[in-house]
């Protein structure tokens, strides 16, 4: 039996739109080693037509569980923020798996350190997913976005961070906004990984790609860009270290036309079209 801890060390913020296949296990995971009242846990359900909320009492039945009848993430998160008493803020997606130590070894960095952000080491389960999806994950992998560790369903914000984040805007790549902010001043934190699902199949990941570049595009556009020579300079290397790996000749390839599906995809569809789209086939498999 652990210890009761007398003010919890962090706030974990979870926005959940329709994730009743999902949530128990999130919170599940992030409980297991934790101590009671160590972390003050907000969940956000947006725009729910299941029972997520339900779902997510039932296993974190401390947490603050807060429901709108808007779907939005960045609302979501926007709510949480404000909701938040203890600082700093933790970030978790409700598809995410993490665990207690992993999120004690995140705020521990940030609150010895004067960095904005820190964020956790990402380990991609690709043993269920198609060929193709593994192809590409082993190939991509090679990006030189990966050096530092990839920034994004799992990371901590100090106060001083949220005082330069300000408000969350409505995004398709909330994420990536929240990098670019605060990556000047950031921390990899290696002994916090978290656990991401893939797509299982190439439709599903073309589907997510196209909200990832559709979203980056809608930052450019708000956002000081991140410069044309430091892409260049990525996208030689990337495609240096694909062309020094002859293993990977495939999986670039699988890379190559699915970054082309994905803009296609962009392209043709409607001018307003900025709706999220989960990723159905990795959170059936979650569920199993």
């Amino acid at each position: 039996m652990f210890n009761s801890v007398s003010t919890p060390v962090c706030s974990i913020i979870t926005p959940a739109y329709n994730e009743a296949n999902v949530i128990g296990k999130t919170l599940q995971s992030l409980l297991k080693d934790a101590r009671p009242n160590e972390f003050e846990i907000i969940i956000i359900c947006n725009g729910c037509t299941d029972n997520t909320a339900n779902i997510a009492n039932e296993y974190a039945p401390d947490a603050q569980i807060i429901t709108t009848d808007i779907a939005s993430k960045s609302k979501a998160l926007n709510l949480g923020i404000e909701a938040a008493s203890t600082y700093p803020l933790v970030f978790l997606d409700a598809d995410i798996k993490t665990t207690a130590p992993a999120v004690r070894a995140m705020v521990h960095r940030l609150n010895w350190s004067d960095a904005f952000l820190a964020y956790g080491t990402a380990k991609f389960r690709t043993e269920n997913a198609s060929w193709a999806v593994r192809a590409f994950y082993k190939a991509w992998y090679l990006n030189p976005y990966f050096d530092k560790q990839k920034m994004g369903g799992f990371f901590a914000v100090s106060k001083s961070g949220l005082e330069r984040l300000q408000e969350i805007p409505e995004t398709l790549n909330d994420d990536e906004f929240v990098r670019r902010r605060l990556i000047i001043n950031s921390t990899w934190v290696e002994n916090a990984p978290y656990h991401v699902e893939p797509p299982r199949d190439l439709t599903n990941l073309i589907k997510v790609r196209s909200r990832v570049y559709r979203g980056n595009k809608l930052l450019e556009a708000d956002m000081e860009p991140l410069g044309g020579q430091k892409r260049k300079s990525n996208a030689y290397l990337f495609a240096k270290r694909l062309f020094l790996k002859p293993g990977n000749w495939v999986g670039a390839a699988v890379f190559a036309f699915t970054a082309l599906a994905a803009h296609a995809r962009n392209y043709i569809a409607s001018p307003d079209s900025n709706s999220w789209e989960s990723d159905v086939s990795a959170r059936q498999l979650l569920n199993k």
